[in-house]
């Protein structure tokens, strides 16, 4: 049963700012390249992410973004190509991958939290497991990072006590809390109720503007022309076109951008989100 959410959208933030001394390293992206079987997803993909930028990628499903996503923090082993990502080769075998991920902090579709735990559980148990920190410390974060969402009036509840958007609003605590450099959004509102997109989307926008280095995939184009300082479109497992989101999304030039963008834009033009 979900609970009502009284508190403002997006939650306030008021200790955002402090976000943005986290950011010191960006993520480089040289070559890439991933396959399952015989079916190439990412067929050379560079980039270069810089601290405290936001970009957004953009595409049709199964362009190959969301692997992007999980090839940066190893979820998904590259084939080839080279990737460092806050201070870290990750490509390097010898790499510690545990430390390597607790600079990375990812926000599912699926918000992935862990059933069993309340919301400040959910927050602090890699806390304890990953940085050593005890409960008091461990609890002490979690609450400010729930606050910083919205949410340190729900820490007491469980998932299924949540909506949809508060448990994605829980799930990005939960990755602010390991203090990571760099954020990873894998589409984070398509799971949820139309009125619910707006508390997480403020989240992400107060994230942005405190400075955190951020990579969303995203099919809300209101807040990629909005936030982002930059636009990727993929399609086919490559980059098609990049740029600032006012000519990605404002002026394609490329024919497979317009192409997708007439298919997901208001016919008046207005971007959806």
């Amino acid at each position: 049963m979900s609970t009502p959410d009284h508190s403002p959208t997006g939650g306030g933030m008021s200790a955002a700012a402090g976000l943005a001394a986290t950011t010191a390293e960006g993520c480089t992206i040289t070559d890439l390249h991933k396959s399952y079987g015989d079916v190439e997803v990412l067929k050379g993909i560079s980039l270069t992410v810089n601290p405290g930028e936001v970009v957004c990628v953009i595409g049709p499903s199964g362009s190959g973004k969301s692997t992007l996503l999980r090839c940066i923090n190893l979820l998904e082993t590259p084939n080839q190509g080279k990737i460092t990502v806050a201070g870290y080769d990750a490509t390097d075998p010898d790499v510690q991958i545990d430390d390597m991920r607790a600079q990375v902090g990812m926000v599912f579709q699926s918000f992935n939290l862990f059933p069993h735990m309340t919301a400040l559980e959910n927050c602090s148990i890699a806390q304890r497991r990953v940085l050593g920190k005890d409960k008091a410390e461990s609890d002490a974060t979690s609450l400010q990072n729930l606050e910083n969402v919205g949410l340190e009036h729900l820490a007491d509840r469980y998932p299924d006590q949540l909506s949809g958007g508060q448990q994605q609003r829980v799930a990005i605590a939960r990755a602010l809390a390991m203090n990571p450099s760099l954020m990873l959004f894998d589409e984070p509102t398509s799971a949820l109720d139309p009125e619910t997109v707006g508390d997480v989307l403020g989240v992400m926008r107060q994230l942005a503007e405190a400075g955190m280095t951020m990579v969303v995939v995203t099919h809300e184009m209101g807040f990629a022309r909005d936030v982002a300082d930059r636009v990727l479109f993929m399609d086919g497992g490559v980059l098609v076109e990049e740029g600032p989101a006012k000519d990605v999304i404002g002026n394609p030039q490329h024919e497979r951008t317009q192409s997708f963008l007439a298919r997901v834009l208001h016919p008046d033009g207005t971007p959806e989100g």
